[in-house]
């Protein structure tokens, strides 16, 4: 029969015949899943141990798009992709009774209906930072109980997600821009000066991530036109219809998405111009340009992105 060897000071919630293996060294480490109930899978005095075996915190893998020539040896990179990512999670649960470690287990396998739609891994450190990724359960949970594996009060599974994005997703970073009293538009807490009524905001926005971030874009009228550019790259997207005081867009440009939305309802697609690039924050510092026409002192832009990072 395997032993259950508790950490120093702690108390064995499991009774008799618990897990075999005593709590990893790890950062905290919860799932949650489409309906919000989180779990913290490395809750030792609440019945959650990670085991050892732990797969899919770091690098994600990659494809690599190459073209051979003849006569020439070797090949040539045309293109590098990042591949969507699994975790393997190898989890011990248990619980003082065979009613309650039951009660637990049903409960919890239900969390990982993949139908429910996507759930979120969080990694959390002890300084409270932390990093989340979107994922769904693909197996491990099908059930066994050989030697090691199961007992009366406890299981463990070795859990495998999959995420669609091969990144993990740091604190949101908020911004505001506006136009003040005296006709400025001013990223942040310093005034840039403007003239003719023309908002003419630049700034430089520091991506901490790995990766290209895609920001949501909140834009408060009044406004007759909007440029954003992101000089570092040489991209720009263009709005072209006017926004009353009232109006709020909202111009989503992250991957899969990408919306432009009037008031929470009108599509506002239409009016962007069509040589629009909805870009991206590229690591590192990005010079950006702002140039809103037709303002006043309630014109506000809001800027919402994650960083998005190579490792957990």
């Amino acid at each position: 029969m395997p032993l259950f060897v508790p950490a120093s000071g702690t108390t064995t919630p499991g009774g008799t015949n618990p897990p075999p293996i005593a709590p990893l060294e790890v950062p905290s480490l919860s799932w949650t899943d489409a309906r919000g109930r989180t779990t913290f899978l490395s809750d030792w005095e609440n019945g959650w141990l990670l085991q050892p075996g732990i797969r899919g915190l770091d690098l994600p893998g990659y494809d690599f798009y190459t073209d051979a020539s003849p006569g020439i040896d070797g090949n040539a990179v045309r293109g590098v992709r990042a591949q969507a990512r699994e975790v393997f999670l190898p989890v011990a649960f248990f619980d003082t009774s065979r009613a309650a470690f039951m009660t637990r287990k049903r409960s919890f396998l239900g969390t990982l209906n993949p139908r429910l739609g996507l759930g979120t891994l969080a990694l959390t450190e002890a300084d409270g930072s932390f990093r989340t990724i979107e994922a769904y359960y693909v197996s491990g949970a099908e059930g066994s109980t050989g030697e090691n594996e199961a007992g009366l009060h406890w299981q463990v599974v070795g859990l495998t997600f999959s995420c669609p994005s091969p990144y993990w997703l740091g604190e949101s970073v908020h911004l505001e821009y506006g136009a003040g009293a005296t006709g400025n538009f001013f990223p942040v807490s310093f005034p840039v000066p403007v003239r003719d009524s023309q908002v003419l905001g630049d700034t430089v926005i520091d991506n901490p991530g790995d990766a290209t971030s895609y920001p949501v874009w909140t834009i408060h009228g009044p406004m007759t036109s909007a440029v954003f550019t992101n000089s570092t790259t040489g991209l720009n997207f263009s709005v072209t219809a006017s926004l009353g005081s009232s109006d709020v867009l909202v111009v989503d440009t992250r991957e899969r998405v990408q919306t432009a939305v009037l008031n929470g309802s009108t599509n506002w697609w239409p009016n962007l111009a069509t040589d629009s690039d909805l870009w991206g924050l590229e690591p590192g510092e990005n010079d950006v340009s702002l140039a809103l026409v037709g303002t006043d002192s309630n014109t506000v832009v809001q800027l919402d992105y994650q960083p998005r990072f190579l490792t957990a």
